[in-house]
């Protein structure tokens, strides 16, 4: 008998499926973190990271938890959502 395949959870399959996005979930898991402060740590566009953190919060990894008015801009910040990321 052939063993049961592993169940996983597809939005976190998803969101782990781009190096970027893991990448930015496992900082964003690390505490609360905007696009930009994202892009600066990994030396990056904050288009493309910006881009990738929408698709995560889309995937309902993480959520928005505060807006802080930048330059002219609002800048987005967001924390992982409880339990996404299990920590050892």
């Amino acid at each position: 008998m052939a063993p049961r395949p592993i169940s996983i959870d597809q939005r976190l399959a998803k969101a782990m499926s781009s190096p970027l996005r893991a990448r930015a979930l496992a900082l964003i898991a690390e505490g609360i973190a905007s696009p930009k402060a994202i892009a600066d740590e990994l030396g990056l566009d904050v288009r493309g990271v910006a881009y990738h953190v929408r698709v995560l919060r889309k995937l309902g990894c993480i959520e928005l938890v505060e807006t802080q008015q930048r330059r002219g801009a609002i800048e987005h910040i967001y924390k992982a959502v409880d339990g996404v990321l299990e920590k050892d």
